[in-house]
């Protein structure tokens, strides 16, 4: 046990000691880390205690189930279903289970044991989420975020660690700035779940193999080999720090006198290999408890859900790496960002056997990164984040080389260029936190929570409670699957027939008021597969907003924009930076029965928008609906109307 101890002491000396160097040989650098805190933290409390998407609630869920499968039935086999009941998830399940370990621990103190034991029988995520109560839910979910913020700044300070090595401390610093702005990377660190955790790991990975290249310490290969492969651990994706290390063994025995010599350490290379192995191996839990399979099963149902597009508009995946890119940096900075790779990747070209080994690792990850995604069919935001870090201390490297240049014209042009490519991404910054106090979900459950009453119940037609706003003591009117039967690999829904039959007979139930997000407006978006694909939805939620069903617009929040060509989404994604985990639009509809009561109830302050008072148009070629501005396009209308 002590032995344990002074190993870990010795690890925390380790991690701390360079980091205390540096606030006290770079006393700005204090000022970035508060930057990346403020980014990073800044409305962390949003949909809380409800959640942002689907995945905050599996990362959570899965340590609560084995949790309650232990206390109902004391035994590993109790915990080993519980772990591999459902989608396998990697080492979040660790992370979180001990995150959520001081909250379970003020259960069993405050005496609710025994309650909170009964809620790992229920199935349905909906009546869990109620079941429970509400402080247990914000205090996870903060506790979670908290997590993922420090993990954040922990990778700002860690890229500019990259900068440091790479040319000096203004680059370290320059591309530290830029990643805390980013929209695209602090919108992951608002979130529970593994890019952060993974983001993180591979970055300690880069450095260690560059330390190793550097000194050829086989204790910080094998560090290296456990940082990349509990990478894995969290995310597959996250295998791309295997490539670095690999890379990190050839370019050190390239630069050696002996390369045969240098390549045939068994205790580097095979050592590494199975730290490596073995973190991962127990690193999945599933895996560890459920045998191989679960590893097989993981990796393909990870291939098989991303490699495929669900919908949507048709263009190459050149065109969705551009978008994600401009939506996760803003334009000027991602212009700014390729010249600097491309500067950089000449520097590289023209002397790589001399060049500093950290271009080449860094050049390794974000190309393999790359390579594979141009093999898919979509990427999302989340996807690329890890390729900010590598791009932003390319660009480091350029400016930090510029700033001081002998020529007064280029100086004071570079000069201008790096304050205009700052200010615009702190714009871009403020513009995406903004988001996060302006959430629709969160601005239409206070509307739910002020203009309704207990008894009036509100129809939703997302398929989890993190998808809808809902306050917590208000049950919801919502289809009802079988949960318990849902894998990462099958629809949330199961059997898509029924849905529709249950949606369409929303007359029979006949709620007071019925909430539409922007999933349900696809339904008559021409543009979306699902307006092909479902036509009885289509009709239903056509029939729904004009009126048919006797249901009126009463509240709306946020804004719908239609995005019938590749232009509009390309304008759209320059001038509105993309925020993981926030809903783009929600409306509340009101029964004619139900009607008179809200206006008086709300004094009609709320009947339109709370966050933009918009216009809508009335179209015959939907039936009278009343949709969002801009939804159909006047040479769309002879399609709908033959339709």
């Amino acid at each position: 046990m002590i032995s344990v101890i002074s190993t870990l002491r010795d690890a925390a000396k380790r991690v701390f000691t360079p980091v205390r160097a540096d606030l006290k040989a770079d006393p700005s650098l204090r000022y970035v880390l508060l930057l990346a805190l403020a980014t990073c933290g800044f409305g962390v409390w949003f949909r809380v205690p409800n959640f942002a998407g689907p995945d905050e609630y599996s990362r959570l869920l899965q340590p609560m189930k084995a949790a309650g499968e232990f206390v109902a039935d004391p035994g590993l086999e109790s915990i080993r279903r519980g772990v591999t009941d459902g989608r396998a998830l990697g080492a979040t399940f660790y992370l979180y289970a001990i995150i959520l370990a001081p909250v379970f621990l003020l259960v069993v103190v405050s005496g609710q044991l025994g309650e909170f034991a009964t809620l790992g029988t229920i199935q349905s995520r909906w009546d869990l989420w109620h079941a429970a109560p509400a402080w247990f839910w914000k205090a996870s979910l903060l506790l979670g975020r908290l997590v993922s913020v420090a993990l954040g700044v922990g990778c700002v300070y860690l890229t500019y660690r990259l900068g440091v090595r790479l040319k000096g401390r203004f680059a370290g610093k320059f591309a530290a700035v830029l990643l805390a702005l980013s929209p695209g990377f602090f919108s992951q660190t608002h979130l529970v779940g593994e890019d952060a955790p993974m983001l993180f790991l591979l970055l300690a990975t880069i450095l260690l193999a560059d330390r190793y290249i550097e000194t050829g310490d086989t204790a910080t290969f094998l560090w290296g080999s456990f940082t990349g492969g509990l990478a894995i651990a969290f995310k597959l994706s996250g295998g791309v720090a295997a490539i670095v290390l690999g890379a990190a063994l050839f370019v050190r025995a390239a630069r050696s006198d002996d390369p045969t010599d240098e390549l045939a350490r068994p205790v580097v290379v095979l050592g590494g290999l199975v730290v490596g192995t073995v973190t991962i191996w127990v690193g999945i839990p599933s895996v560890l408890l459920g045998g191989p399979a679960e590893l097989l099963t993981r990796v393909g149902g990870s291939i098989a859900s991303k490699t495929t597009k669900t919908g949507g508009l048709d263009a190459p995946i050149s065109y969705w790496l551009l978008r994600q890119y401009v939506r996760g940096l803003g334009l000027p900075l991602f212009v700014t960002v390729v010249v600097g790779t491309a500067v950089s990747a000449r520097r590289v070209a023209s002397r790589w056997r001399h060049v500093n080994a950290l271009y080449l690792l860094l050049f390794v990850s974000m190309c393999v990164f790359l390579l594979v995604y141009s093999r898919w069919e979509f990427v999302r935001l989340r996807h690329i984040v890890p390729t900010f870090p590598p791009l932003l201390v390319l660009l480091g490297a350029v400016a930090d080389r510029w700033w001081e240049s002998k020529s007064w014209g280029t100086q004071t042009a570079v000069r201008a260029i790096i304050t205009l490519v700052v200010v615009s991404t702190v714009l871009t910054a403020g513009l995406g936190e903004m988001g996060y106090v302006t959430e629709p979900r969160d601005q239409a459950t206070a509307w739910i929570e002020s203009n309704t009453e207990q008894e009036e119940r509100v129809e939703v037609y997302e398929n989890s409670i993190a998808d809808v706003a809902v306050p917590h003591d208000r049950k919801t009117i919502h289809y009802d699957y079988p949960e318990e039967q849902a894998t990462l690999n099958s629809s949330l829904v199961l059997n898509e027939s029924r849905y529709t039959d249950w949606m369409r007979s929303m007359p029979e139930r006949s709620p007071a008021y019925i909430q539409i997000t922007s999933n349900e407006l696809t339904y008559i978006d021409p543009a979306s597969t699902d307006y092909r694909q479902y036509p009885e939805r289509r009709e239903y939620i056509a029939g729904l907003l004009g009126g048919e069903y006797n249901y009126t617009v009463i509240a709306e929040f946020g804004r719908w924009e239609r995005t019938s060509t590749l232009r509009d989404d390309f304008i759209r994604a320059i001038f509105r930076p993309e925020i993981g985990g926030q809903e783009d639009y929600v409306a509340i509809l009101v029964h004619e029965d139900w009607k008179a009561t809200a206006n008086s109830t709300e004094n009609s302050v709320l009947i339109e928008s709370t966050t933009a008072k918009r216009k809508t148009l009335h179209h015959p070629s939907t039936h009278g609906t009343k949709v969002p501005k801009g939804l159909y396009t006047s040479s769309e209308k002879a399609v709908v109307n033959a339709e």
